[in-house]
């Protein structure tokens, strides 16, 4: 007796990822249309206002959950425009194991404690003026809890998808990890200008942290996780000092 069978075709095998300099243009093209797109959302989401500072808590909530939002979205138009499917390029798959993860944990704390005896040392607040002044006009308008998703959550999955998830797979060729981390770095702590320059050494430090990871064990997932810990552990830091040292 036959059998009709319609023979499945085999995969279609994966494009090579963007090259370093289309990474770098579709970076800065997704950077460029998030900012494009965010002040006059951000002018009419807040009825004309965005005459304060980007420290203004509610501008700033503003202005980067739509930017962000705006910047992925490119970012993963990118990625899937390879015909990869869009996790395995950005690296969104989860670590080996849960030894991953307890690693990236106590990384985190060692670093923290350097981190702030390294400001202490500098003679700097572990909580810097312009955490302070985010936090204080964001609650005086009733957008503290916006400030804080903010910060918490669309800023940490937002910068990892474009660094550590996009301009990484561009970047890390074989054999040139190490150079990528650095590149990577040295952009990811030139968009905290917002810092001085105790405060712009100890996102490098940061960053380098992260790359590490997303070298070591594949997945931007962990660095998400270790980011959103990161922006987590500076919020109540700046609680305690607003709300019971002030």
């Amino acid at each position: 007796m036959s059998m009709n069978t319609t023979a499945v075709p085999p995969p279609l095998p994966l494009s090579p990822p963007w090259g370093f300099w289309m990474t770098l243009v579709w970076g800065v093209v997704a950077f460029v249309t998030g900012a494009v797109v965010a002040f006059p959302a951000g002018y009419a989401i807040l009825g004309g206002r965005l005459t304060g500072g980007m420290d203004d808590g509610v501008q700033l909530s503003v202005i980067m959950g739509v930017s962000l939002t705006v910047q992925t979205s490119v970012v993963l138009l990118a990625a899937r425009w390879r015909r990869w499917p869009v996790a395995d390029y950005l690296g969104l798959v989860a670590p080996r194991g849960r030894r991953d993860l307890l690693v990236a944990l106590i990384c985190l704390v060692v670093v923290g404690v350097a981190l702030s005896l390294f400001a202490i040392a500098a003679g700097r607040d572990m909580v810097s003026p312009f955490q302070i002044k985010t936090y204080t006009s964001a609650k005086a308008e009733g957008w503290l809890a916006a400030l804080i998703f903010v910060i918490v959550v669309v800023a940490p999955v937002g910068e990892e998808i474009l660094f550590r998830g996009f301009l990484y797979r561009g970047w890390a060729k074989p054999g040139y990890e190490i150079y990528a981390i650095i590149g990577i770095t040295i952009l990811f702590a030139a968009g905290h200008i917002q810092y001085d320059w105790v405060g712009i050494t100890q996102v490098a430090v940061i960053g380098l942290v992260f790359g590490w990871f997303r070298w070591a064990t594949g997945s931007t997932l962990l660095t998400i996780v270790m980011h959103i810990l990161v922006n987590l552990e500076s919020v109540i830091e700046t609680v305690i000092k607003v709300e019971f040292l002030s």
